[in-house]
């Protein structure tokens, strides 16, 4: 079992990128509302070219598995999110925070305080937003989340944490943006019925009308 969950909203418009104001609003709106509660870091990370290579071999590839190396940078405040943008196409922008959220994004059955991130992901190139584990009985195949996309998934696979169950959601295969809502460590949503459709149907909606796209929902864990 793994020990942190995160939800994903990933763009229906695949080549959709958002603008550097558009993202800064969103992000902004994450905190004011309280979905990223107490005093929240801003941290903007972005690729540097470099990979650390691990000995798991890519079953899609036949490759060494490689995770690229980013480079990290604290903001000090919401409004330089814009100008730290401008010039960027490829970049994860997050903001964090931990305490109890006024609007929270996922319903949880849990009292105390806890971490909560929003990120932004923005790429060059369309990457795999599905997340489809070993051990899920599926005859079907899925590039590892994040992976890069040489073909065009119209269908996420998604494995339920609970119980490893498939979930295929329609449309959530790719991506060049979407939005991940992470929480803490050992913290794990109820999936009703097995559906993802579990994100706070206030967050859905500022996110359309910020980025003026529709979403489909889907999930990382590991």
């Amino acid at each position: 079992m793994s020990i942190y969950y995160a939800h994903t909203l990933i763009t229906k418009q695949k080549d959709f990128i958002p603008s550097a104001s558009q993202t800064e609003r969103s992000l902004s709106a994450m905190v004011f509302q309280n979905v990223v509660p107490g005093n929240p870091s801003i941290t903007l990370r972005t690729p540097t070219g470099k990979f650390r290579e691990y000995p798991h071999i890519n079953p899609f590839t036949g490759e060494k598995i490689r995770f690229e190396i980013r480079d990290r940078k604290n903001l000090m405040n919401l409004d330089e999110i814009t100008k730290a943008l401008e010039s960027l196409d490829d970049y994860e922008l997050e903001v964090a925070g931990v305490g109890r959220p006024d609007l929270p994004p996922i319903p949880l059955e849990f009292d105390e305080p806890y971490h909560i991130s929003v990120t932004c992901f923005v790429n060059l190139a369309y990457r795999s937003t599905s997340d489809l584990h070993d051990e899920s009985d599926c005859d079907e195949k899925a590039p590892a989340y994040r992976e890069p996309c040489l073909e065009s998934p119209k269908v996420g696979f998604f494995s339920n944490p609970h119980n490893m169950e498939v979930i295929k959601v329609p449309e959530a295969g790719y991506a060049r943006f979407w939005v991940e809502f992470g929480l803490g460590k050992s913290l794990f949503p109820e999936l009703k019925n097995n559906s993802l459709d579990i994100l706070n149907p206030q967050i859905i909606t500022e996110a359309e009308n910020v980025f003026g796209v529709e979403f489909v929902q889907g999930c990382y864990w590991g």
